[in-house]
């Protein structure tokens, strides 16, 4: 027969076993309080206070050095100048440095206002303790009036500069060539009234075309045709032949020495002679 006691317990049936109990989690433990770090946010908040006010400070500080009136400058003594570069207009373009005081004027900044000003080639700008600004002056020493623009000469440096078109002197040379060329046109001027001092004549225009071409007008109107080879030697010829047709050496004439053996000369009518030399 089949053993009922696993089933039954005095003939009743056997309760089912409970069932296992689940594993919870346990409560979370709330942490401690930290206290509050009031010394340090006290510490942090004093430096914060600290640099702030050195912050101020500096500033202050600075403002008060920038002040013109803490040193100003008592004495401008300007040298160089001239009817060209009246110390009127010196003043003028140094007063608004000027007016920086002594510890904040740029002496650079004046040398290039100066430098703007017309017939000034250069300025020296200088501080002399406590309260002084040395303004030393160097004047353009025109050499030849620049055909590029009106009122543009070049210096004894062969440089162009520019001042007023009122302003250029009279019976300067006019020189006309390619950028950058007023040295070498400055030279071959030279060269050229040396050799026509024995005629008592000076070159009153000198050009020099881009294909390197010379022209010349000389101090008694006669113009001259140079070329570009053998220059020089063009007009030595010329020259020593000069005295022999005086009768064509008048205002206007054209001569044209780029010729070996001779020369063309064409008069203000127009008319062409040829003289073989």
């Amino acid at each position: 027969m089949r053993d009922l006691r696993d089933h039954t317990q005095g003939g009743a049936p056997r309760e089912a076993a409970p069932a296992a109990t689940r594993r919870q989690r346990p409560a979370p433990v709330a942490a401690p309080r930290k206290p509050i770090p009031w010394r340090r946010y006290g510490v942090g908040m004093g430096v914060s206070l600290g640099l702030a006010a050195l912050a101020v400070g500096a500033w202050q500080g600075w403002v008060w050095l920038r002040n013109p009136e803490l040193m100003p400058i008592q004495s401008l003594v300007v040298q160089g100048q001239s009817p060209r570069v009246p110390a009127g207009v010196i003043l003028a373009t140094v007063k608004p440095y000027a007016a920086q005081g002594f510890l904040w004027v740029n002496p650079d900044q004046v040398r290039h206002a100066l430098a703007a000003v017309p017939w000034v080639a250069d300025a020296e700008v200088r501080r002399v303790w406590p309260d002084k600004l040395q303004v030393q002056i160097r004047q353009e020493m025109p050499a030849a009036r620049w055909l590029g623009g009106d009122g543009q000469m070049l210096n004894t440096q062969g440089q162009v500069f520019q001042v007023p078109a009122t302003q250029v002197p009279s019976g300067l040379p006019n020189l006309e060539g390619p950028a950058n060329s007023g040295m070498q046109l400055l030279q071959q001027l030279a060269i050229f009234n040396r050799t026509l001092a024995p005629l008592g004549l000076k070159v009153a225009d000198l050009q020099e075309d881009q294909r390197g071409a010379w022209r010349c007008i000389l101090s008694n109107g006669v113009r001259l045709l140079l070329g570009r080879d053998d220059v020089l030697p063009a007009l030595q010829r010329w020259v020593s032949i000069a005295p022999q047709i005086k009768e064509y050496l008048v205002p206007g004439a054209t001569m044209d020495l780029r010729y070996t053996n001779g020369l063309a000369v064409a008069m203000p009518t127009a008319a062409t002679t040829s003289s073989s030399q």
